[in-house]
């Protein structure tokens, strides 16, 4: 293991900016006497948005550069338990509020195979350290696609839990309704011994459509009027009373107004409600990740500037309707563009064995680039 904790550490490109806090004493200290278990093996990358105790716990934020917890988070502390060694923290959009790939206080992430681009956000670092061999895992969180679409920007596998199957004591709050936890990995298999999946079903009899056959309800602009609401609880006042301690960016985001949270509960329960009878007889639905390519760093820095989000808003065009449903939802490489699983809760292993199928075929030059091959979907029945 310690040879291991060791390649990791040597693949580390600072020029990526994966990293706020590498812990290379710590993690070779940890390497040598580590539990066995199903992530026995592994090495573990955690955003810096979740709480590890003795080891610097940033946010993103300049307000917490000095941050050291007293607890680790119970994501991090159950993967530990099983044999997994944390080796550092990784960058992300300040507060996690954001899928540009660009930090103003810890700087920019870069894509691993175009650094001309980012990697998109929020866990933009956890995925450039997946890809790039530094880590096996990287433990993230999700509010609107934030560990989905850095995923599908570095080829890699992203999945985004169900509401209330992870703990999520110790994980920074941006949108509680709708903040989720998961994993970014290079393969399934290992996210299977991350999610402790002992086996896969088979594909054959599942019903499963996609988005070109089955295209599910827009997600009303009202999602954005509960998320703000949120997000703007928590940061709005300490933004307003200490600017200086937020990025221009957030400042933008704060700037929005919220709107009718009343008719918006009701809209949104009536979107659930359509997109149930949607996929009625239907198990999994696939789509698209994003649309296009990752942001250009150029483009992200030009935005923060100017104050405005023409980057990255189109990254969230699919992934926050696995959020609002408070569904899991996994990003896997195809030939065609990312793709993106989504199935209701206690469809896991389901969606797992579809994303292995998507990726069975791959074919990639280097371990951290993967590309697959899709197979025929089914047609949904009635």
């Amino acid at each position: 293991m310690i040879s291991r904790v060791q390649a990791a550490l040597e693949a580390i490109d600072p020029e990526l900016g994966a990293f706020i806090t590498i812990d290379a004493d710590g993690a070779l200290a940890r390497a040598r006497h580590t539990p066995s278990g199903r992530a026995e093996g592994l090495i573990v990358a955690v955003k810096d948005l979740i709480d590890t105790a003795s080891l610097r716990t940033t946010y993103g934020s300049t307000r917490y550069a000095d941050h050291i917890p007293r607890r680790t988070a119970s994501i991090v502390t159950d993967l530990e338990r099983a044999g997994a060694v944390v080796m550092g923290k990784t960058n992300l959009n300040e507060f996690a509020y954001g899928v540009s790939g660009y930090n103003p206080h810890y700087g920019t992430m870069r894509l691993p195979q175009d650094r001309s681009r980012t990697p998109g956000g929020s866990s933009g670092g956890a995925a450039i350290a997946v890809a790039t061999g530094a880590a096996d895992v990287g433990i993230g969180s999700d509010t609107s696609g934030s560990i989905r679409i850095p995923a599908a920007c570095c080829a890699i596998v992203g999945f985004c839990c169900a509401a209330g199957a992870v703990r999520m004591d110790g994980i920074r709050p941006l949108a509680p309704d709708y903040d989720r936890a998961g994993y970014l990995t290079r393969d399934i298999p290992t996210l299977q011994r991350v999610l402790d999946i002992l086996w896969l079903p088979s594909t054959r009899g599942l019903r499963v459509a996609s988005a070109s056959e089955l295209p599910l309800p827009a997600l009303p602009e009202e999602h954005w009027t509960l998320f703000r609401r949120q997000a703007h609880g928590i940061h709005r006042e300490t933004a307003a009373r200490e600017p200086w301690t937020y990025g221009d960016d957030l400042h933008v985001k704060l700037g929005q107004p919220v709107g009718d949270p009343v008719r918006a509960r009701g809209i949104m329960r009536a979107w659930r409600a359509e997109v149930m009878f949607a996929l009625r007889g239907v198990d999994l639905h696939v789509g698209p990740v994003i649309d296009g390519q990752a942001p250009l760093v150029s483009d992200v820095l030009a935005d923060y500037r100017n104050g405005t989000l023409h980057a990255s808003e189109p990254l969230l065009a699919h992934t926050p309707t696995a959020n609002a449903l408070g569904w899991p939802a996994l990003a896997v490489p195809a030939p065609d563009g990312p793709r993106q699983i989504l199935g209701r809760p206690g469809a896991e292993p389901a969606i797992l064995a579809l994303g292995a199928e998507l990726s069975r075929a791959a074919i990639s030059p280097h371990d951290s680039l993967v590309t697959a091959t899709r197979p025929a979907l089914r047609k949904r029945s009635n």
